[in-house]
């Protein structure tokens, strides 16, 4: 029975499955020397099975050719030997970029086993023509460059680092592809919506997100939502809190006790008139409490719910009694028909010499206004000089 390895080279996203040599022990978790397309490479053994996996294709010319041998005592002097000369290419390349000035920033630097080919992880939020860069490259390292350009959550899983849990990164870790992630999901998991807690160490959400939204996911119409009603005994509560991990919830009460009670006391059924999820506390030897309560107030203050048209109270209906009848409104005079614009008396010559106009003039801007023609006239010309 022919056995399948599931190789990782470096920290590529991609999970190569290729056939066990039969007169080669491997095991996981081993580094083995592998001939791929590229070049001579070091793989990690992720997984060893012993069946074809499901959905895997045959391929006519596969990536990996060839796994040459578990690698020993002098590969390892070799690799060693190799992470060297990546640092000296790295601080090489990295100044060769502030050379060109190029709006770039780089990343990491890797060679292959065999030294054939060096490649070049970098960020930028542009596109970059980095031509004459690698001319510069070439001359300098005598070999194959090849430039990848990649994202800020590649970059995490490139470097790795320590996420807000204490431990590594789960991309870093384990993760061989990306997953979409929501807010829908914090929400459902009754997280903070503060985007700073939900970000991991790339700026972007969180991945457990992800991973834990299938068993927060399986809780979802159970149990009741946080500020639900939750009677308990003779008593009414509010759910303050659950959590599904420990699997308690908290209900507060009207004189501002917190009780914590465990999840798997919550019952719950649906009205089957209004349609409303009741919610109670079951407590050993009693019966089902009266859960009429719930229903007095359908939309409590503060929910934010308007109230339908047809909730307010009922219009009052006709008794049979005669009402008094109101007053008719005395009619509005007619107005007088307005004469037409040709009709109008012309304003007249009192009114028109009643408010002169002054023209300011250079002779008389400082003079003050002439005296109204209603003023009675002291009956002497200022020019007449025939007196004196």
């Amino acid at each position: 029975m022919n056995q399948y390895i599931a190789l990782r080279l470096r920290k590529l996203p991609t999970v190569y499955w290729t056939p066990r040599p039969e007169a080669m022990n491997i095991e996981a978790t081993q580094d083995v020397v592998v001939t791929t397309q590229h070049g001579c490479e070091i793989g990690r053994v992720l997984q060893v099975v012993d069946t074809r996996p499901a959905g895997l294709k045959a391929e006519s010319d596969p990536f990996i050719i060839e796994i040459q041998r578990v690698v020993d005592a002098e590969d390892r002097a070799r690799i060693c030997d190799l992470r060297k000369r990546e640092k000296e290419a790295f601080l090489q390349a990295r100044d060769k970029i502030q050379h060109h000035q190029l709006p770039m920033k780089l990343l990491k630097a890797e060679y292959l086993y065999d030294f054939s080919r060096l490649i070049l992880y970098f960020k930028s939020d542009n596109k970059v023509d980095f031509r004459d860069l690698l001319k510069s490259l070439a001359g300098i390292f005598k070999t194959r460059i090849e430039l990848r350009q990649i994202g800020v959550r590649d970059e995490t899983k490139l470097l790795g680092g320590i996420g807000c849990c204490g431990k590594e990164v789960c991309c870093a870790q384990f993760m061989s592809t990306f997953y979409p992630v929501s807010t829908k999901m914090a929400k459902e998991q009754n997280l903070s919506l503060n985007p700073a807690k939900l970000s991991g160490i790339c700026g972007r959400l969180l991945c457990c997100l992800a991973h834990e939204h299938e068993y927060y996911a399986s809780f979802h119409g159970k149990f009741p939502k946080i500020t639900a009603e939750v009677v308990v005994g003779a008593e009414t509560g509010r759910v303050m809190d659950i959590n599904y991990i420990t699997r308690k919830i908290l209900i507060s009460f009207i004189d501002r006790r917190k009780v914590t009670y465990d999840l798997d006391k919550v019952c719950g059924r649906k009205d089957a008139t209004t349609g409303r999820n009741l919610w109670w506390v079951s407590i050993p030897g009693a019966e089902e409490p009266d859960l009429s309560i719930l229903l007095k107030n359908l939309n409590p203050p503060g929910t934010g719910k308007k109230k339908k048209k047809g909730d307010g109270p009922p219009r009052r209906e006709d008794d049979g009694q005669e009402r008094p009848e109101r007053p008719e409104r005395p009619e509005r005079p007619e107005r007088s028909e307005r004469p037409e614009r040709s009709e109008r008396s012309e304003p007249s010559e009192r009114r028109r010499e009643k408010w002169p106009r002054h023209q300011a003039t250079p002779e008389n801007r400082a003079v003050e206004p002439s005296t109204p023609a209603d003023e009675p006239d002291s009956g002497a010309d200022d020019n007449d000089f025939s007196d004196m």
